[in-house]
């Protein structure tokens, strides 16, 4: 447990800043592995104290260096500052203040950050059309890949988390959600066929109504030259089985939402494992994975 040293509180951009951590992976590493436990607002909005913005600021160093974030993400902060002190010069920590939200950075950080509250405001206001304007201006600009990894990536992480929290309604969350798809299932669409490619049967298993983490697992793949197929949200075990067989699929990758805690999916996947033939994978993923890692 972190104590808490000083009142004051950093914002996540200040602390992404200092630390040169993405706030996708700052989220990834409090949620994932709680290297850090952050103060909320009463908007849902993380703070950091000094002393978790100094253990981020480490871990980072040291994973940089090669450390596994799962091995030093309980160490207290004094073993972090030890282990520090014995990294090469190259991989140390620099004496960076906390930047102020006005310092520059990087053309295409900034660019990116305004498209990311530029897509923000589409989703709050219910635009799709102005949603669908901001992901095409950012493709035209830093191209697709990065379109992906850099905007749409976080935005769904945060319209996951949101919608969680209650923060956005679930009519924003549908509309961004299908105008994200859209846009995710274009950019994925082959230049060409691959002959001889391995097939990839995508889906959500039965109950698990939200696509984003299929639909990017779908672009992704085809983007790395797999065919795909792409069955679509809650579908029964029996179904993706048949599909994977039909296809002769090398694996089945399912994205696992919410909630974290069926028992009935539990179920769902072992008789799927029990339905696939035996040389086809199971690859799972999505924020509600883990709940389900006995049974996977």
């Amino acid at each position: 447990m972190v104590s808490r040293m000083s009142e004051v509180r950093y914002p996540m951009k200040m602390v992404s800043q200092r630390t040169g951590l993405s706030a996708h992976v700052l989220r990834v590493w409090e949620r994932r592995y709680e290297a850090v436990t952050p103060d909320r607002t009463g908007s849902n909005r993380r703070l950091y104290s000094e002393e978790e913005v100094r253990r981020l600021e480490l871990m980072a160093n040291l994973t940089r260096a090669g450390h596994s974030i799962g091995q030093i993400a309980q160490q207290s902060t004094e073993v972090l500052e030890e282990m520090a002190k014995e990294l090469p010069p190259s991989t140390g920590e620099t004496d960076q203040p906390i930047s102020d939200e006005s310092s520059s950075i990087s053309d295409e950080s900034s660019s990116v950050g305004g498209y990311l509250e530029q897509a923000w405001k589409a989703v709050r206001g219910l635009d799709g059309a102005a949603l669908e304007r901001v992901l095409d201006q950012v493709t035209q600009e830093i191209g697709g890949s990065a379109m992906i990894e850099k905007v749409i990536v976080p935005l769904v992480v945060d319209i996951g988390e949101r919608w969680d929290a209650g923060e956005i309604s679930v009519a924003q969350e549908r509309v961004a959600s299908t105008v994200i798809q859209e846009v995710l299932l274009i950019a994925g669409r082959p230049h060409s066929e691959t002959r001889g490619a391995p097939n990839l049967v995508v889906a959500t298993p039965a109950g698990q109504l939200h696509e984003l983490g299929a639909s990017l697992v779908v672009c992704t793949a085809r983007r790395r030259g797999w065919q795909v197929t792409y069955l679509g949200a809650s579908i029964p075990a029996e179904e993706i089985a048949h599909t994977a067989s039909v296809k002769n699929s090398s694996a089945v990758a399912l994205s696992i939402v919410y909630p974290s805690d069926d028992a009935s999916l539990g179920e769902e996947l072992i008789r799927l494992r029990r339905l696939l033939p035996k040389d086809c994978d199971i690859l799972a993923g999505g924020r509600a994975a883990g709940g389900y890692q006995p049974a996977l």
